[in-house]
């Protein structure tokens, strides 16, 4: 095919630094503000071509591997979209290590690498632009990990403008539960939006999210936590749940703090990243 045929590539997570639901819309989704902070958490894919005319999925992470996986949509999708060529495969290999359901956006970070990786793999060359458009289809998040640069999110998180912040060190916390965003969008009720958070203000916003009362008033958990963490210093929930995070100037510090969280919780100690 002239392209390498085997491709390893990390897949990032992300914070929200902030989330604030402003309306329900027409279609069904929500218009928001939010804050899409890359973190050095990262899931690891390989693709490779195989022969036959199919997607063989698999993962470490044996309750992911299916055919209803983002990983394989994201391939399908791709695979319709390209007219001129048949018996398109790879094979998809998706080491997990980004919680499941933790509001980290790992799910959306698979697709978007699957759909670039196999852009190049397969040679559609689709522009940016284009593999953009694709990604809107399999979820609000998607696109924000094929622009490739932290934003500023609005509409339904597809709006998006390029920021760079200073590098800061975050302590994740995932309290082993599963959160479904969809579920939570549905359950949440819509009321007066008080503020609007841009770029100019949103320093000011670091660490709110309209979810808050809704996670904390159906998992206690999660607002013990975030009552820990607040003691301690500063304290916020990432998108829909139910991964927490505090922000430090520096890793020691970060470190430190992790050891005051009770070892029943998974944590991880990571960086910023401005672009992926």
């Amino acid at each position: 095919m002239g392209v390498t045929e085997v491709i390893v590539i990390k897949s990032p997570a992300k914070l929200n630094l902030f989330l604030n639901i402003i309306n329900k819309r027409n279609d069904g989704y929500h218009n928001i503000e939010t804050y899409f902070q890359f973190v050095s958490l990262y899931d690891e894919i390989s693709l490779n071509l195989i022969s036959g005319n199919k997607i063989d999925f698999r993962c470490n992470n044996k309750t992911l591997s299916n055919s209803k996986n983002l990983c394989v949509k994201a391939a399908e999708l791709l695979k319709k979209n390209i007219k001129l060529k048949k018996n398109l495969n790879a094979s998809i290999f998706l080491k997990k290590n980004i919680p499941v359901g933790g509001g980290l956006g790992g799910g959306s970070s698979n697709a978007a690498i699957v759909l670039m990786g196999l852009n190049q793999l397969w040679g559609s060359y689709f522009t940016k632009n284009e593999l953009i458009e694709l990604g809107k289809e399999l979820g609000s998040d998607v696109p924000v990990f094929i622009n490739g640069f932290s934003a500023y999110g609005q509409e339904t998180g597809t709006l998006l403008t390029a920021n760079e912040l200073d590098r800061k060190f975050f302590l994740i916390i995932y309290p082993k539960i599963h959160v479904s965003s969809k579920a939570m969008y549905c359950k949440y009720e819509i009321k007066d939006c008080i503020k609007s958070i841009n770029l100019d203000n949103m320093h000011h916003n670091i660490g709110f999210n309209s979810f808050e009362n809704l996670l904390c008033s159906e998992f206690s958990e999660i607002k013990s936590l975030l009552e820990l963490l607040r003691k301690n210093g500063n304290g916020a929930v990432s998108g829909s749940g139910s991964c927490l995070f505090s922000i430090f100037d520096n890793e020691d510090s970060a470190q430190k703090f992790s050891k005051l969280i009770p070892e029943k919780y998974e944590t991880y100690v990571v960086h910023s990243l401005n672009r992926i």
